[in-house]
C-alpha cells in the first residue's frame, strides 16, 4: 500500500482518464449519470407501482433509488474494472508501477457517478418530505463497506480476465442474475418471508443486500442497520478484500506476459 501511495498522481490521472473516456463523444456527457437512473426509476415505478401493486407505495421512488444506486455503482465498477488491465495493456508494458493501481483507479473513477446519483437521491428525499435525521450518518459507512467489497471483486475479476478472457462475459451474466437477486424493487424482509431457508442464506451472502437494506432503514425508517444482514455484508466484504489482494499479488507478476 505504501508503494501505491508513491504513485498517487498516477492514480489521479488514471481516474480522470477513465472518467473522461467514459463520456467521450457523448453530447450529454455526465448528465447520463442522472438520466440512466431516472429512466430506470420511471420504468420500475410503472411496473411495480401501477401494474404490480404489491410494491410498497409510501416513498416508493426513494425506496427504489436506495436499491438502484448501490446496484448501479457495483455494476459500473465491476464491468469497467474487469477489462481494466487489458484496456491499459500499453501502459503496463511500458511502465513499472504497482498493477493494482489500474483496477483501483477504475473503481474510484465511478465514485464520481455515485456522488452525482446520491445528489439525485437527496433531491427525491427532500421532495418526498422525508426528514433528514442522524440516521443518515450511517450512509457513509454503508457505502464504504460497498466500496471495499467492490475493490475486492475488482481485483479478482481484473486479474482473472488477463488469463481467462471469458471472465468479462461471465461477469456480465452474473450481474444480470444479481439484478434480480438483489433487493432493488423489493425489500429484504419479503425475501426472508418467501425464500426457502437455504436460498435466503445465499441471499444474505450478497453484501449488496445488506448495504441496501441498511441504507433504507437509515433513510426511510430512521433506524440503524439490521444486524444480521449488515454483519454478514461486512464479513463477506473482508473476505473479498483478502482473497482479491492475495490473488492479485500472486498473479500480477505475470500480467505483462499475457497481455
Amino acid at each position: 500500500m505504501e508503494s501505491i501511495h508513491k504513485f498517487k498522481y498516477t492514480v489521479w490521472n488514471l481516474i480522470l482518464k477513465d472518467f473522461k473516456t467514459q463520456y467521450r463523444n457523448m453530447s450529454l456527457g455526465v448528465l447520463w449519470s442522472v438520466l440512466n437512473p431516472l429512466v430506470m426509476l420511471g420504468v420500475l415505478i410503472i411496473v411495480f407501482g401501477y401494474i404490480n401493486r404489491n410494491a410498497p407505495q409510501e416513498n416508493f421512488a426513494v425506496f427504489l433509488l436506495l436499491g438502484m444506486i448501490p446496484y448501479n455503482f457495483f455494476s459500473l465498477c465491476v464491468n469497467s474494472s474487469t477489462s481494466s488491465l487489458i484496456n491499459n495493456s500499453q501502459i503496463i508494458k511500458k511502465m513499472s508501477f504497482p498493477r493494482l493501481i489500474i483496477p483501483l483507479s477504475t473503481v474510484l473513477a465511478q465514485v464520481i457517478h455515485l456522488i452525482i446519483q446520491l445528489g439525485l437521491l437527496f433531491l427525491f428525499v427532500i421532495i418526498s418530505g422525508i426528514p433528514i435525521t442522524l440516521s443518515f450518518l450511517w450512509l457513509p459507512l454503508i457505502f464504504m463497506v460497498e466500496l471495499l467489497f467492490i475493490l475486492g471483486v475488482a481485483m479478482i475479476c481484473s486479474v482473472l480476465d488477463v488469463f481467462f478472457r471469458d471472465t468479462k462475459y461471465i461477469v456480465q451474466s452474473i450481474l444480470t442474475v444479481l439484478f434480480w437477486l438483489t433487493p432493488i424493487f423489493y425489500s429484504a424482509s419479503r425475501a426472508h418471508d418467501n425464500l426457502p431457508n437455504l436460498l435466503y442464506k445465499l441471499f444474505m451472502a450478497n453484501p449488496l443486500a445488506g448495504c441496501i437494506e441498511a441504507a433504507r432503514r437509515a433513510v426511510l425508517f430512521n433506524s440503524p442497520p439490521e444486524v444480521d444482514l449488515f454483519v454478514i455484508a461486512c464479513i463477506v466484504t473482508l473476505a473479498s478484500l483478502i482473497i482479491g489482494f492475495i490473488l492479485f499479488r500472486k498473479l500480477e507478476k505475470n500480467v505483462a506476459d499475457y497481455l
